[in-house]
């Protein structure tokens, strides 16, 4: 499995930030030239991505 975890989106971002995550770095997607910040990837981290998945579902079936 990769150790690393690409975030190509602001709003995980922001939500990850505020559940006290750090990423190691940003750099830019070399094809569309996007924004992406880069975070280790661990048991806290793919808890908080299954939270942030379930709460946008939540949002949808709203």
């Amino acid at each position: 499995m990769n150790r690393l975890f690409y975030c190509y989106s602001t709003t995980l971002m922001h939500f990850l930030k505020a559940n006290g995550r750090r990423y190691k770095f940003t750099k830019l997607h070399p094809r569309t030239n996007n924004r992406m910040w880069v975070f280790d990837r661990d048991a806290g981290l793919s808890a908080l991505l299954d939270e942030y998945d379930e709460r946008k579902a939540n949002m949808k079936a709203r």
